[in-house]
């Protein structure tokens, strides 16, 4: 398809070369797309035909930004790049925003209207209160390639994020040009750290000020790969942070990870003092609890069941937590102020907690080790114990207890001391801890239905999805999921459970019954059977020569599935699935299938590893999972004695 596309518009960009333009005021011949060059148009969907950005840092505690981008949309698949955004607040102000629209051939068809700009506040559908809003506007023109232009200027006092510079703004979107220009007076200390880039800055002559330009030129676009880095990985970035800068009446320095500790530090003091009612609460709970795994247990629990998440963010809100004395009040906060009110009764049953900042989520980026900077977007709690660390979700009412999971393991956090910040490491769930394993009992009747019971055990992060299944749907929708789960074409389900065990590694038992008319084909005297029931891998990949990037496999787990079949008498196995043992980088593989009596006894393991794999081993990659996908479809062949 993307094929098709690229040399559709080739064809088309040949007509208009052809065509004699007609110019009036307005008209920008140079946005014409005929005058880009034809290697930014291969495996592209956009082109970034100019961006410059400037950046003024005037003082510790505020800097100005100025931008302008001029990108073409080629077709429809990057129709979301023909917009702007952009967030502000008591801290952050848009100044002014100009925007035009050209067609295929540089002519201009109109401008933006102040009317057009849409304002928005940022909600997430737990925020109770803040000031973060922002603005935003598309053209949605629908004919393609067309060019849209974007100028604007900010005003920010968050001097600690400091815009980076990311001239490619995503894979498939190719770049002509792009400038990042960053100044800043004499006696200011800025860090930068370049990725995927190694270019120097052009410096400027100002005697007063230091001035640091870098330019992109000609990139082509990245294309989109199984597994490929992210963009971020592969392309250039280069971000800033200030030596020193100031939040409102707080003074901060990124010169460390322990100064910027330091800086989270000064900012929660005097925030972690409990009312006199809880206090007592917290003597009351733990009173008659012996062994500090066992206190911190009883206080998670307490918060969980006595406190939820709402974000509470307005001005150095967005960044300071609310007072331990706020939640215990309102019985609500956001992950600052949860994770600083837990820290705050751990203090009282005198249990060192400490509070922690990390970048949360599935697949999220990791810090960088070598660059203190403050992008991150969560808080828990950390509480060191003798021989290990339990580590504390403080937003979630369900969340088991000491456990980090895929959204907080897995990746380093940045550990709130006295002495300042320090990076640490997270729980990591590797194939030992992420286990699934699936039991299968029953027997195919004469009819080749297949009558089932199944009894499944989901560890660690193969459990995740039901976790949330079992603590937020209703048994209509349990159901409605486990059917999602099971690929056969015609079934009932007689009965179902579902069921957490909410230990530091959780584990999710599920167990059902189901019915598969005619699971089995039957033909004369043989029946061919499908042995792996509920469990097959169902992607294949493509074989590519031409791998450009290293291959990145984020999860890791372990499948441990027992399939036992009683057949009807009288039957011997005909054709067998070839038992396999495979080993390879990528992971391990086995599987058996054998008939004991009227018994059909399927075994199968799969173990995946994570890892960052080189691109000259994709190949063996896909041949790797197509022998696990013909094996997981194979079938036995069961013939009736004479």
């Amino acid at each position: 398809m993307c094929l098709k596309r690229i040399n559709m518009r080739l064809f088309l960009l040949s007509i208009l070369i052809g065509v004699q333009l007609t110019s009036w005021a307005g008209d920008k011949p140079e946005y014409a797309v005929t005058s880009i060059p034809k290697e930014l148009l291969k495996n592209a969907h956009a082109v970034v035909r100019l961006q410059e950005v400037t950046v003024d840092i005037k003082s510790p505690s505020k800097y100005n930004v100025k931008e302008k981008i001029v990108i073409t949309i080629l077709d429809e698949s990057a129709e979301d790049q023909a917009s702007w955004t952009e967030f502000y607040s008591n801290l952050q102000s848009i100044e002014y925003v100009e925007g035009e629209l050209y067609d295929a051939l540089g002519n201009k068809i109109r401008s933006l209207k102040r009317s057009e700009i849409k304002d928005y506040p940022v909600y997430d559908g737990v925020t109770f209160a803040s000031d973060d809003r922002y603005k935003s506007h598309a053209f949605y023109y629908k004919t393609y390639p067309y060019t849209v232009v974007y100028e604007s200027e900010l005003n920010s006092s968050l001097t600690m994020f400091l815009p980076k510079w990311q001239p490619v703004m995503d894979k498939e979107i190719s770049v002509e040009k792009s400038r990042f220009i960053i100044s800043f007076d004499k006696d200011m200390v800025i860090h930068r750290k370049l990725y995927n880039f190694n270019q120097s800055p052009q410096e400027g002559t100002d005697p007063k000020k230091n001035s640091w330009t870098w330019e992109l030129k000609n990139q082509p676009a990245f294309i989109k790969e199984y597994a490929a880095p992210v963009i971020s990985d592969l392309a250039p970035v280069i971000q800033f942070t200030m030596g020193a800068f100031k939040m409102e009446d707080f003074a901060g320095s990124l010169n460390s990870w322990k100064e910027y500790g330091a800086f989270i530090g000064q900012m929660r003091q005097g925030l972690d003092e409990l009312p006199p009612d809880l206090k007592n609460k917290v003597h009351e709970l733990t009173a008659s609890v012996s062994g500090t795994e066992q206190k911190v247990r009883v206080l998670y629990d307490f918060l969980q069941k006595h406190s939820h998440y709402i974000a509470v963010q307005i001005g150095i809100g967005g960044w300071r937590p609310f007072p331990a004395s706020y939640v215990a009040s309102k019985g609500y906060g956001d992950c600052k102020a949860l994770s600083n009110f837990m820290v705050a009764m751990l203090k009282e049953a005198g249990i060192k907690g400490y509070y922690t900042l990390i970048n949360a989520g599935s697949g999220k980026k990791d810090l960088f080790l070598d660059f203190p900077s403050p992008y991150f977007n969560h808080a828990i709690c950390a509480v060191p114990l003798e021989k290990d660390t339990i580590w504390l979700e403080c937003t979630s009412q369900t969340n088991p207890f000491g456990y980090a999971g895929s959204f907080t393991g897995n990746r380093h956090a940045l550990l709130i001391t006295e002495e300042g910040g320090k990076v640490v490491t997270t729980p990591r769930y590797t194939k030992k801890e992420n286990v699934q394993i699936t039991r299968l009992t029953g027997k195919l009747l004469d009819d080749g239905s297949l009558q089932m019971k199944a009894n499944n055990q989901y560890w660690g992060e193969t459990g995740e999805t039901l976790q949330h299944v079992v603590n937020a749907y209703s048994k209509e929708e349990q159901l409605k999921y486990i059917k999602t789960t099971l690929d056969i074409p015609n079934y009932d389900i007689n009965g179902f459970s579902i069921a957490e065990e909410r230990n530091r590694l959780p584990v999710v038992n599920e167990k059902y019954e189901f019915v598969a008319q005619h699971y089995a084909q039957l033909t004369g005297k043989r029946i061919f059977l499908q042995p792996n029931v509920l469990n097959r891998l169902e992607r294949r990949l493509t074989a590519d020569t031409a791998r450009q990037y290293w291959i990145d496999i984020i999860r890791e787990f372990t499948e441990i599935d027992t399939v036992q079949i009683q057949v009807p008498e009288g039957y011997t196995l005909e054709a067998a699935i070839k038992p396999m043992q495979l080993t390879t980088i990528f992971g391990q593989y086995e599987v058996s299938a054998v008939l004991k009596g009227n018994e059909v006894l399927y075994c199968r393991k799969l173990q995946l590893n994570r890892g960052r794999f080189e691109a000259a081993q994709y190949n063996d990659l896909v041949k790797f999972y197509d022998q696990l996908y013909k094996s997981d479809h194979s079938k036995i062949v069961l013939v009736k004695k004479e």
